[in-house]
């Protein structure tokens, strides 16, 4: 058989390329959809000012934990500042900073000392000085996201959480420089992503030419080795996605690798996580670009998920015998004394539906945990979390997490998790049927 020399180059070519870029792509597919959905403002934040319910459809999985704002950084037109407050009260809070290959890039809180102040946001080309003592978070690419969450300590604290939620701003830098931090209302203006115009087998490498010539710095078709191979397979960050100028195989080696990009996500997907006493969950999130194909495992799985060391999520969906959970059964997790999860922050078990949203009930319970009024320990210092459809007799109930009548599933919360997690020593408990 006689080998397309061509073809092959492309198809190897553009494999390692879709890898590579898979989160630039994602961002042209999914920002313009969140502005729509008014989930989240250009360089401004949306902040969603309530507990959770089984109303907000904005995130699937969502936390009623926290209150959380959410902003996408277009660095197109320059740097945009966000200004993190000096707090009235003692309380958890992290302001998530990231680039547009879903990397952490800072974190603000968390579990590192609160440094308040105005925080210049730079993209790849900004060559201009810092005004005044601001601190420069220098961005490789042009499009980012912000995720602010501060938490809810309890029903009655929500006011509180409101107030110090006032404080964090985001404003582009000559606004902030004229207004200084007062809060502007937020701007769902879609950002100018290139034309999209490659046949459907190709959506995928003109996304990620659209995301090059928008997101990138022109220097990079010069300076960065690989973004000036990508070249021969069209792609640059000058022209996008040249597809009208590609010879047919080079084209054919193209459409081969398009759904071979999403194989290799699918299945490095399968082999990152723990599964441990029917808890899923993986350590590696939040800093992966450096492995091409674990990043777009989790970007096309779990976008913008933050370093395991400030906030990690485990989820099952079966109990200790690998049987699906159903609100037909009742079940419990049973922590040993002294076994609730380790963590300087807080920690809960959210419960969902299949469409992965908060299940609505009759005591507007959607979480339990660290942080819920009157949860009650065993005499022995054992704690018992009771998870079924009806409510339980007598003092059981102040520890009952309402399931629906039929599937569901559950995800774990640590809030800044101490070292027996992150290092694998602690185990979840198993969900047991009563």
């Amino acid at each position: 058989m006689t080998i397309n020399e061509r073809e092959e180059n492309a198809y190897t070519l553009a494999v390692q390329a879709g890898l590579w870029g898979y989160p630039l792509a994602h961002r042209v597919e999914a920002f313009p959809r969140t502005l729509e959905a008014k989930g989240a403002g250009r360089n401004s934040f949306r902040k969603f000012d309530r507990l959770k319910s089984a109303e907000d459809r904005f995130v699937v999985t969502p936390n009623n934990l926290t209150i959380d704002g959410y902003a996408l950084l277009d660095l197109a037109d320059g740097p945009v500042v966000i200004h993190v407050p000096k707090l009235a009260d003692e309380r958890w809070f992290i302001v998530q900073i990231g680039d547009a290959f879903d990397d952490v890039v800072l974190n603000v809180g968390g579990s590192r000392p609160h440094v308040p102040g105005a925080y210049l946001i730079t993209g790849p080309e900004f060559q201009g000085r810092l005004p005044g003592d601001m601190i420069q978070v220098s961005f490789r690419t042009n499009i980012g996201f912000v995720a602010l969450r501060i938490a809810v300590n309890s029903a009655d604290d929500l006011a509180g959480a409101l107030q110090a939620q006032e404080g964090f701003t985001i404003r582009p830098l000559p606004d902030y420089l004229r207004d200084g931090i007062t809060r502007a209302e937020p701007d769902y203006s879609p950002i100018p992503f290139p034309a999209l115009t490659a046949p459907k087998e190709l959506i995928h490498f003109d996304r990620l030419g659209a995301a090059m010539k928008y997101m990138l710095p022109i220097h990079a078709d010069v300076n960065d080795t690989f973004v000036q191979t990508l070249g021969t397979i069209g792609l640059s960050v000058r022209k996008g996605f040249d597809w009208q100028g590609l010879d047919k195989s080079t084209l054919d080696g193209l459409r081969r690798a398009a759904p071979v990009v999403e194989q290799i996500a699918d299945e490095r997907w399968k082999t990152i996580s723990d599964t441990v006493n029917g808890w899923r969950g993986s350590l590696a999130s939040g800093r992966c670009s450096f492995d091409w194909a674990l990043n777009a495992a989790n970007t096309k799985n779990q976008v913008g998920t933050e370093v395991a060391d400030q906030v990690f999520y485990v989820n099952t969906a079966v109990d200790v015998d690998d049987q699906t959970l159903d609100g037909a059964n009742d079940y419990v997790v049973y922590f040993e004394p002294g076994q609730t999860p380790p963590v300087a922050g807080m920690w809960n078990i959210a419960m969902y539906d299949d469409s992965m949203l908060f299940v609505a009930n009759e005591i507007d319970r959607v979480s339990i945990g660290s942080t819920t009024d009157g949860l009650t320990p065993n005499p022995d210092g054992s704690l018992t979390i009771y998870l079924q459809h009806t409510k339980p007799e007598g003092d059981r109930a102040s520890n009952w997490l309402p399931a629906p009548a039929g599937t569901f599933n559950l995800t774990m919360r640590y809030y800044t998790p101490l070292a027996p997690i992150l290092t694998k020593n602690y185990k979840v408990p198993a969900v047991r049927k009563a």
